[in-house]
Parts: C-alpha cells; structure tokens; sequence
C-alpha cells in the first residue's frame, strides 16, 4: 500500500512540525529563509500540505507573511504563531 510520506500523520511530519512549534512565533521574509532554518524537506511538506495540517493539529497556525504581485495574490515566506494569537 502506498503512503504518501508528506501526509500529516507521517512521523517525519509530526516531528518537523513539533519542532517549528517549539520556536514559534516566527517568521520567514521568504521561502529559502525557512528553508535554511529547516531544510528542503520541510519545505517539501509544507509544499504538500502535510506539515500546514501537522502544525494546525498541535494549535499552530502556518500562513504567508506577505503577497507580492500586482494583485497582490501571490504568497511569500511563512509566519507561524498559537492559533489564539494568530494575525
């Protein structure tokens, strides 16, 4: 049976997305910011979603921290904060 190892559940997600939100709040001005504070990998799950629905589970909240763009619609970096304390 295949699993999709990015999905949420997956340890290596549950792990990455404890691990951000020990150091939460933070946030990342762009994409290779976060990733050089967790690697590709990390990057790889938040592409997939698994680790936005990891960090949601455990009370984290996982947005862009800005949008760019002449409709202002495209994402940049990330901002993560408690769920009860999210901007």
């Amino acid at each position: 049976m295949f699993e999709d190892r990015y999905h949420k559940d997956q340890p290596a997600v549950k792990s990455m997305a404890q691990r951000i939100a020990d150091n939460s709040p933070q946030v990342f001005a762009t994409s290779d910011d976060f990733v050089a504070a967790y690697g590709q990998e990390a990057a790889d799950m938040v592409a997939k979603g698994g680790l936005l629905a990891a960090l949601w589970d455990i009370g984290i909240d996982a947005v862009p921290a800005s949008f760019e763009g002449e409709g202002r619609d495209q994402p940049k970096g990330l901002k993560t904060s408690p769920v009860d304390t999210a901007s």
